[in-house]
């Protein structure tokens, strides 16, 4: 019986795609040696990223954006129309930080620097898998920076209203904290959360909170 099968259902079920054998070999001791993570499988192409994907069926896809000279935002993509379930973070270095906001915008769920600690990217894999979204600091302004040129060129998007408590709820929701901590933050029920949240995807028209920090901060309802 392999180590993911004897894994409980709880567990974080994660997929190393990197197109160095050391660095993946060397990050899959690290996460296996976590109890709520296992590592079901490497990928050293875009050609096996898909295909362990739909054989393994991971959690989080931990994705090299430049995998063996692939388009890795293309591949993205690709993974999100034919894996909407799975969640990617996305693994940058210096040369990939201009394609930061096109991560944002094909939904990636987390972007963290290729040579982060590994503490780090536990914290973020684990942030993403519990449906919240991971940014590391360093990359924050440059993030920022080309959401707000977006928002200059799209002055004419729509306006939404939203009420007092789904601005606050936003807010909070960017600032990439779950909802059980918004509702601390809020001193109301994770229900009621629950429920804001929902109202916020409808009125915006997205499908997550990736979609909904983007559109918040390129149309102005929240300032960074």
């Amino acid at each position: 019986m392999s180590k993911a099968t004897r894994k409980s259902n709880g567990t974080i079920r994660v997929l190393i795609a990197d197109d160095y054998p050391f660095f993946r070999r060397g990050l899959r001791n690290f996460i296996e040696e976590q109890p709520d993570m296992v590592v079901v499988g490497e990928a050293g192409s875009a050609g096996e990223v898909v295909d362990l994907c739909g054989e393994e069926r991971p959690h989080i896809v931990l994705l090299d954006l430049d995998l063996d000279g692939a388009d890795g935002i293309g591949l993205i993509g690709t993974l999100r129309e034919r894996f909407p379930e799975i969640q990617h973070v996305a693994l940058i270095t210096p040369d990939d930080e201009d394609v930061l906001a096109d991560c944002v915008d094909y939904g990636v769920a987390g972007c963290i620097m290729k040579n982060a600690d590994l503490p780090l990217m536990l914290h973020a894999i684990r942030t993403v898998s519990a449906g919240g979204c991971w940014l590391q600091r360093e990359m924050t302004g440059k993030v920022f920076h080309e959401l707000r040129r977006a928002r200059r060129a799209d002055r004419d998007e729509r306006q939404v209203v939203l009420s007092d408590r789904e601005t606050e709820v936003l807010k909070l929701l960017a600032e990439g904290l779950r909802n059980l901590d918004i509702a601390e933050r809020l001193f109301i029920s994770e229900r009621t959360v629950k429920v804001h949240v929902g109202n916020i995807f409808s009125k915006l028209q997205v499908r997550d909170r990736v979609q909904a920090t983007r559109y918040a901060i390129r149309s102005g309802m929240v300032h960074v």
